[in-house]
Parts: C-alpha cells; sequence; structure tokens
C-alpha cells in the first residue's frame, strides 16, 4: 500500500475531539445562595451558565435566563434569596468527556436538541472532572472543518475519503494508543476484467465494493477510506472486525458474477491476456482482505502500519477466491 501526500500531518492542524472546544467558565458550588448567584449573574452580564461542581465533577447548570426571570420576579429576591440555588439547576447537563471525537459528540448534541431545552452550551470534563463550557456554534465550525477537509481529500469515484485522510485516522489512532484494526481490501483478477469488460463497467465493480464495506462498517466506529483503483482500507474500532470481514467477503461473493455475461457466468471467468500476452483463463472477480493488528508501542507512523497491511494483503492474495489473512505479527520490527 503506497499513501502519498505532501501535505502535513500536524496533529494540531485539525483538531478532532472536544478538547479544543473547552472555553473557561466560573463554576459554583452547591451551597452558594440565590442572592450570591444573582449577584454573579448581575456583575456580568457575559456570564450566561453556571456549572454546579462538587468534588470537581458538576452536578448540574444554572442558566442565566432562567434563573434571572424567577430571581427578578415579584418578591422573588425575598421569597428564595436564602435558599441554595442548586434548587433552581438543571440537574441533567449535557456532560461530554474532552477526549470524545468531534463527530461523536455533534450526534449527542443534535440528539439533545428540541424546542423545550437550550441547544447553546454543554460541560466538558476530563474523567469527569469539569473543565469548562463547550458552545455548539463552535462544535459545528469544527465539523464543517473536518468535512470540507474530508471532502477535498475524497475519491473522486467512490466519494469516500482518500489518501490523507487514511493516514491521518491511522496517526490520530496511534497518537490516542487505542486499539484497532487495518484491513487491506484489494480485488483479484481487476485488470483482465478491466480489458474485457472496459473502464465504465470496472468502475461500477469499484463503487459496489466501497458500498458493501460502508454496509458493514460500523459509522460511529469504523472508517473507510479508498487508497485508489482497486485498494480500500477499512480500519475498524469495532470487537467484531472479523466476522465484519467475513461478511464483506460474502456479499462481495454473491455480487461478483453479476458484472459478468450470461457466457462468462456459465463458465465461471472469462478469456484474456495476461501481462505477458498470453491468453488465459481468468476466475471470476474475487475480494482479498490483509489484516493487521497493529501495536501503538511498536508502530510509530501510518507508514509502518502501511507495511504491514501490505504484507497481509500480499499473503491474503496468495489464496484462491474470496480470502482473509490475519497477520499476527503487530510491528514493523518483527520484519527485521
Amino acid at each position: 500500500m503506497t499513501i502519498r501526500s505532501n501535505v502535513s500531518l500536524d496533529p494540531t492542524q485539525l483538531p478532532k475531539t472536544v478538547s479544543c472546544l473547552v472555553s473557561p467558565n466560573p463554576s459554583i458550588l452547591p451551597h452558594l445562595t440565590v442572592e450570591t448567584v444573582g449577584t454573579l449573574f448581575h456583575n456580568k452580564r457575559d456570564l450566561y451558565y453556571l456549572p454546579v461542581v462538587q468534588d470537581e465533577r458538576p452536578i448540574g447548570v444554572i442558566r442565566r435566563l432562567d434563573f434571572m426571570d424567577i430571581f427578578l420576579s415579584k418578591f422573588g429576591r425575598e421569597l428564595h434569596g436564602r435558599k441554595f440555588a442548586r434548587l433552581f439547576m438543571d440537574p441533567n447537563p449535557l456532560i461530554i468527556e474532552e477526549e470524545l471525537l468531534l463527530e461523536e459528540a455533534s450526534r449527542l448534541v443534535t440528539g439533545r436538541m428540541d424546542r423545550y431545552r437550550d441547544p447553546y452550551a454543554f460541560i466538558i470534563v476530563c474523567d469527569g472532572r469539569y473543565r469548562g463550557l463547550g458552545w455548539t456554534m463552535d462544535l459545528l465550525e469544527k465539523i464543517t472543518n473536518l468535512r470540507v477537509h474530508s471532502a477535498r481529500y475524497a475519491n473522486p469515484l467512490t466519494l469516500l475519503p482518500g489518501n490523507v485522510p487514511i493516514q491521518e485516522r491511522m496517526e490520530e489512532l496511534l497518537l490516542s494508543r487505542r486499539s484497532f484494526v487495518v484491513a487491506y481490501c484489494d480485488l483479484d483478477n481487476f485488470k483482465p476484467f478491466n480489458d474485457v469488460y472496459g473502464y465504465k463497467k470496472g468502475d461500477q465493480v469499484i463503487q459496489r465494493i466501497g458500498q458493501i464495506l460502508v454496509d458493514h462498517a460500523d459509522p460511529e466506529r469504523d472508517f473507510i477510506g479508498h487508497i485508489g483503483g482497486d485498494d480500500f482500507i477499512a480500519i475498524f474500532e469495532s470487537p467484531d472486525w472479523q466476522d465484519r470481514c467475513e461478511r464483506i467477503l460474502a456479499a462481495f461473493g454473491r455480487e461478483a458474477a453479476q458484472f459478468y455475461d450470461t457466457e462468462d457466468r456459465a463458465r465461471g471467468g472469462i478469456l484474456a491476456r495476461d501481462r505477458q500476452g498470453q491468453e488465459q483463463f481468468f476466475p471470476v472477480l474475487s475480494l482479498s482482505i490483509g489484516v493487521v493488528r497493529p501495536d501503538p508501542t511498536l508502530c510509530h507512523s501510518h507508514h509502518e502500519v502501511a507495511a504491514l497491511a501490505t504484507d497481509a494483503k500480499h499473503q491474503a492474495k496468495l489464496q484462491s477466491g474470496n480470502s482473509l489473512f490475519i497477520e499476527r505479527r503487530r510491528g514493523v520490527c518483527a520484519f527485521r
């Protein structure tokens, strides 16, 4: 697998976790009174939220508009001034860990939006401890930038992420020391198929493989990329990755013959010239998947992961038909 790019992979260039959204914001202890909180809001006109924090952990949030409606109402100060302000907090605010991916955070935020709930801010924590606020508008801006970036480097045939996003995903996973699996997917007998049926039919096959991969991936955990031609990369964080690979092979196995005419389907392949110009028989298209489970302590860059995945793919292609090869080596040091 060769992944080329002139783009720097500086991890800070396009931040992808909620940590980039942390905005410092005062918090209060649960025992503060309504009178004290009312004074805080009065003195700080740009203060819209006050998270209530106990033992460093947020237990609720007081929103300026809701609170001041009560505090400034007729007899509000007299009736409630000495009460604990926590009695007027929302005990179920949206709380997000700072290491959560922006895409996942976006789903949480949009899932909480309705006409009765404040959609503008959420609490950010680190291991449950209060860090600050995140603003929905900032989150949407980051998400937009990520999607524009991905679209810029998408493969034009499948619209799947291309080389640059593939590299970035690998680097991100290595840096975070998360467990992941890389599956390198490559067609067998694709060149003779193209020679006989033409590139338009070949493009249809490539597009179908891309869709099969997407259909069998978890959109919240996994990543599907298109290197180019008939080469694809699936990066799995799903624990059932092997079952997914086997289902991908089964799905393509069921559909491959439909790209051939009746005569070629009947004989199970085509007659075409090989790379030396000799006519020979080539079986129906099949898919080879080489899998590697990189160890972040042994693999230090996407180049090293790519080397392992490429070797696994070559081993898969040594088998006939739709095949899966799982590389047991987990780092480039194993080659030395």
